[in-house]
């Protein structure tokens, strides 16, 4: 009688809302863009490696994926991604060692109560460059180049994803939206990390605020000397849409244990032009090491609408290095033949097209 009763207890909330729900409904969607261009580069001679002119095919962030939601009723709502990149000059998947590389999560949201994500994810710091990158992280004035870890930013850069991740992001509150991120360390010699971000969103203006802390162990970090090591990135930026222009800005600054630091940021514009828009910007990156190894980006593109899944673009760029800097311009190869040779300059052109489904 006891157990009964009890059982009925712990039943009947769920009893209430199955009954208050009705019919869950779901839906599965393919998605994906591919992203081609010809990009024609310049590198500028420095000591024994000679100047050179190379022209390349290369795929910009191509990728499909599968997303899907399902209504729990109450508001709540479960969802899904499975996201993978590849290259369209060559077929061959971005990640050979991972095939969804871009994000795999499982995840619940509730219109009052905010959302919570399980799996390998993008960082916050991916939502908000998307809010105030004019290139939307994409051609030769993407800020992935100089500003995002990995690749020639080497470990001074903020993290664009963490696998093992639980991600928390709150309801807005009179256009305020807070995330926070932890991923589990396991054992792997990255170690743990954590994001944490703030946004403001309200009619045309955005500002957000982004802080990483990424503990690794010092090899991994560049720094075998040191059992271990801090590496902490703070972003701040922000949009305002002047409707004749939109003005976009974004300063960074990063610091890891035993190593240099590196102190950056650019301004950026978007302007209308017919039925297409002209994006441009200017970048800066300044390292705290004796060779000065600081970086300057300057790029222009126009990006014009065939529909509204088509576009054409094309866009001109200059990279500008100092002391052991080597960047080339995104997303042209630069790694053959020792190019960018450290310290050079690097100018190009680039024709391209855009379709996503």
């Amino acid at each position: 009688m006891k157990t009964s009763l009890l059982g009925a207890c712990l039943l009947a909330p769920l009893t209430a809302l199955a009954q208050g729900a009705g019919p869950a409904t779901s839906s599965v969607q393919l998605y994906g863009r591919l992203d081609a261009s010809i990009n024609s580069v310049r590198f500028s001679g420095v000591g024994a490696t000679p100047s050179s002119q190379r022209s390349f095919l290369s795929s910009d962030t191509s990728r499909w994926g599968v997303r899907g939601t399902e209504d729990l009723g109450g508001g709540l709502q479960a969802f899904f991604k499975l996201e993978s990149g590849f290259n369209v000059d060559t077929g061959m998947p971005s990640n050979a060692a991972q095939y969804f590389n871009r994000e795999t999560l499982v995840g619940l949201r509730h219109k009052d109560y905010g959302s919570l994500t399980l799996g390998s994810q993008f960082t916050p710091n991916i939502a908000m460059s998307l809010r105030i990158d004019p290139f939307q992280r994409s051609g030769m004035g993407a800020m992935l180049t100089l500003f995002q870890r990995g690749g020639a930013a080497g470990i001074l850069g903020y993290a664009p994803m963490h696998n093992n991740a639980v991600m928390y992001v709150s309801p807005s509150l009179n256009g305020f939206v807070g995330k926070a991120m932890y991923a589990m360390g396991e054992g792997a010699a990255v170690g743990h990390a954590g994001s944490y971000a703030l946004e403001y969103s309200r009619d045309r203006l955005f500002l957000g605020m982004v802080h990483d802390r990424l503990r690794s162990t010092g090899a991994a970090a560049g720094q075998p000397a040191l059992a271990s090591v801090n590496n902490r990135v703070t972003s701040l930026g922000a949009s305002y849409d002047f409707r004749a222009f939109k003005l976009y800005g974004y300063w960074v600054k990063a610091d890891v244990d035993g190593s240099f630091g590196m102190r950056g940021g650019f301004v950026g514009v978007k302007v209308p032009a017919g039925r297409g828009e002209v994006n441009a910007v200017y970048q800066v990156r300044n390292v705290d090491d004796p060779a000065n190894s600081d970086a300057r980006l300057f790029a222009v593109q126009y990006m014009h609408p065939l529909s509204k899944r088509t576009s054409l673009y094309t866009s001109v760029g200059h990279q500008s290095n100092k002391g052991n800097a080597a960047f080339g311009l995104w997303p042209s190869r630069t790694e053959a033949n020792g190019n960018p040779a450290r310290g050079a300059d690097v100018r190009g052109f680039q024709v391209g097209m855009r379709h996503v489904f």
